[in-house]
């Protein structure tokens, strides 16, 4: 980021790159809330279980039930692969829990597991259900229904179960845990009785009182596919139930998880609702009802994705589920276009480079080799316009009443000179846009979440935790979020400083007399390094970091560059 002293004629056209910039930057700061680490992921789900309203009502019973106290309440069957452990309520066969084994809350050794479903009567309640309704005999199997244990398979990635209403028809559920994230649940409807049953089923994922994370540039609520395109829906926004068409997937989606309902049968359709007040569901509902005759056995199957949002890793699944566009779940923004590419490259040099000090390293090195024609450009344009100092001052001095042919001699100089004032401001707009993807990719990326670069930095997606005002943790106290200001942002601040040092000092070799706007440009240089790091401090210090490295790398291509000019004069 290169700010010159006098490379601009008059203030205006500073004032324009700085406003462009400098709203950017404040206006994400704000989009970003009060940054700080995302939030901790005890954010779960609520009541309601089947496809008919009427079962909300037992959900509205929620006594916020401390989560070990829940699980202790019923008989429970644990399953678990490399990836999840998982456990489902017998009454109601209700899958109420499950920790990512992967990933923990914090970034502390005794961190627990991230949980993305609890149980019922949790506060953040959150989980999945499978319902069955007999209209023929108007019965149902639902919440209270008691499921009973017929086989675990090995390593408990096989689980049997198995109910029967009271006017003969049967379920035997067959859960498979062997494909990562993703649980597949098979279902066997038998009819043991002496006529024909009708029968409708569905399901339904419910979520209770989801933690907002407060940064409006990250989505926070349900995505899924409908009608061929990628929907995303805030939690406010969700009114009573609204049916999808053409859809694939839907669930709720956080900055770094996701907990997904797949539908894979045609006679299904899908749909997400409001239970009551900060409580919603995504079910599927069989669009026409099974008839089954005695002796007949109907199979249906379910899936639900529990799991991180990994682009490659949802990407797979896209791939081999026939899922549309399962990686859109990540929100890549307003600039798709440049976002994903760099979340891809990020991953790639993650699991290329075991130290995230050297992916920033590698990734900083290589956007400064693809910029470096334009910074040079800009570099050399820069010093033709403090060539032109002299002659501007004396414009300025000899039109100084005339204002519109002060301006008109000064286009005429420049078209003679071969340079543009604007030329200048052109690398920092080129750095705008991949500056915001940038941003995004280290808040959103998973591979950042809680990773470590060395000494006090533990997560590269959190701020800086270390205060000068604090004494850099000397001092037992916690700064309000305005005096927050870490290392990192303070040595970022500081390169910008010498940045316009080393601009200033290239500006002072031409023996000028410096007008009033000139004066003024140098005031607004002076404290442009502390704005930014005060700006920057609530940023995710992996970004902060980057931008550090590049202005140490700017200013070597500025040292360069104007060396290389000297030596040509």
């Amino acid at each position: 980021m290169s700010f010159d002293n006098n490379d601009q004629p008059n203030i205006k056209t500073i004032l324009i790159t700085l406003s462009v910039f400098f709203t950017f930057m404040i206006g994400y700061n704000y989009l970003m809330g009060n940054g700080g680490d995302a939030p901790t992921q005890q954010e779960q789900q609520t009541d309601d279980s089947a496809g008919d309203d009427d079962a909300a009502e037992e959900g509205d019973k929620t006594v916020d039930l401390a989560v070990p106290e829940a699980l202790s309440g019923n008989s429970r069957v644990n399953f678990e692969n490399d990836e999840l452990f998982c456990a489902i309520n017998l009454k109601g066969g209700i899958l109420d829990e499950v920790l990512l084994k992967q990933y923990k809350e914090t970034v502390d050794k005794d961190s627990k597991n991230v949980m993305l479903l609890t149980p019922r009567g949790t506060h953040a309640e959150s989980y999945y259900i499978i319902s069955y309704k007999d209209k023929t005999n108007d019965e149902t199997i639902s919440d209270s229904t008691v499921w009973t244990v017929v086989d675990t398979g090995g390593r408990k990635r096989t689980i049997s179960l198995k109910t029967q209403t009271q006017h003969g028809l049967i379920i035997e559920r067959t859960i498979l845990f062997n494909d990562g994230y993703l649980i597949n649940i098979k279902d066997k409807i038998l009819n043991v009785s002496d006529r024909e049953l009708k029968f409708s089923a569905s399901s339904d994922l419910v979520r209770s009182n989801p933690p907002l994370n407060n940064y409006a540039v990250v989505h926070d609520g349900l995505v899924g596919h409908t009608d061929n395109k990628i929907e995303e829906i805030k939690y406010s926004d969700v009114k009573g139930k609204t049916a999808l068409r053409k859809s694939g997937w839907i669930g709720y989606t956080d900055i770094y998880w996701l907990r997904a309902i797949i539908n894979k049968n045609k006679n299904t359709t899908m749909s997400y609702s409001k239970i009551k007040d900060n409580s919603y569901k995504c079910s599927t509902q069989s669009r026409e009802d099974w008839n089954v005759k005695p002796g007949d056995v109907v199979e249906l199957s379910y899936s639900i994705f529990m799991g991180p949002k990994d682009m490659k890793l949802l990407k797979e699944y896209s791939d081999r589920l026939g899922l549309y566009k399962f990686d859109m779940a990540i929100d890549f923004g307003w600039f798709f276009m440049i976002t994903k590419p760099l979340l891809q490259l990020l991953g790639f040099l993650g699991h290329l480079f075991s130290n995230m000090w050297l992916v920033i390293l590698v990734l900083t090195l290589l956007f400064k080799v693809a910029t470096y024609p334009l910074m040079r450009k800009s570099f050399t344009s820069a010093a033709k316009m403090r060539e032109l100092q002299p002659k501007i001052a004396s414009l300025q001095k000899m039109y100084a009443n005339d204002k519109l042919r002060m301006n008109q001699e000064m286009m005429l100089l420049y078209k003679k000179e071969n340079v543009s004032p604007m030329s200048g401001c052109l690398p920092m707009l080129l750095q705008a846009p991949i500056f915001f993807c940038l941003y995004k990719v280290f808040f959103i990326s998973i591979d950042m979440r809680h990773a470590p670069l060395f000494g006090w930095i533990h997560d590269l997606s959190a701020p800086d935790p270390v205060y000068i005002f604090n004494l850099f943790g000397l001092i037992n106290w916690d700064p309000p979020s305005m005096l927050k200001i870490g290392v990192w942002p303070l040595i970022m601040g500081l390169t910008m400083f010498l940045q316009q040092k080393i601009s200033s000092g290239a500006s002072k070799k031409l023996k000028t007399e410096k007008t009033s706007e000139m004066k003024m440009q140098e005031n607004m240089m002076l404290i442009m390094p502390v704005l930014f790091t005060y700006i920057c401090a609530s940023f995710p210090v992996g970004v902060v970091i980057y931008w550090t490295i590049s202005n140490i790398f700017s200013i070597i291509q500025q040292y360069y560059v104007n060396n290389h000019i000297q030596k040509k004069k």
